[in-house]
């Protein structure tokens, strides 16, 4: 392909004498371009009671959608997670997050968390994918540990992964808030996109 120099020229591009295409362009990110094609979400478990020092699954998803333009990969951009101050702790929380896991009571109790929506409020767009939400005591089998984090209580974190699920794969999150008495309530939030496959 060649591009000519259209200095002068009100249809065509100007090039410099540094061979720099001269253009007025609008960018966007890949998760901009995913909104606006309605192929991005925000999933929340809502608010979770727990009470324990002992470590519960919180959040089960697992990517099961068909494709789009040949792709059927979920990019998830961020997890984020609320925790309250109410309960008395031993200490941080103690967060996991866990690569492909495969069962435990939060995917037998199949609990769907409170919301799944999609990030276009015109789109009527829904993601096939199981988004289950978990409870005190709920476990989570199988996998591997992916992450671990340590969030004190009364704050929100914000943890951007950038991971990739390709159809089948799975992510769960774990966590042991420490608590001695009374109660912690904490959601978990994943913001995430369909892979388009007509971007490369």
């Amino acid at each position: 392909m060649i591009i000519e120099n259209g200095l002068g020229n009100g249809n065509k591009a100007a090039v410099d004498d540094n061979n720099q295409l001269h253009v007025t362009s609008v960018t966007e990110t890949i998760v901009q371009d995913a909104v606006r094609k309605g192929n991005a979400y925000n999933i929340n478990t809502g608010w979770i009671n727990l009470t324990t020092t002992t470590e519960s699954a919180v959040l089960y998803f697992k990517n099961n959608e068909s494709p789009v333009n040949g792709e059927s990969s979920v990019s998830i951009d961020a997890i984020i997670i609320g925790i309250d101050s109410l309960g008395t702790q031993a200490g941080l929380c103690d967060i996991t997050i866990i690569k492909n896991p495969t069962a435990g009571t939060i995917v037998s109790g199949a609990s769907a968390v409170d919301m799944n929506a999609n990030r276009d409020f015109g789109s009527s767009n829904e993601l096939s994918s199981l988004a289950y939400k978990g409870a005190e005591g709920n476990t989570l089998t199988g996998g591997t540990d992916f992450a671990t984090f340590g969030q004190n209580v009364g704050t929100r974190g914000f943890y951007s992964i950038d991971t990739l699920l390709r159809k089948g794969s799975s992510i769960g999150v774990k966590i042991d808030t420490q608590t001695t008495s009374g109660t912690t309530r904490l959601y978990v939030a994943m913001i995430l996109h369909r892979v388009d496959g007509n971007n490369g």
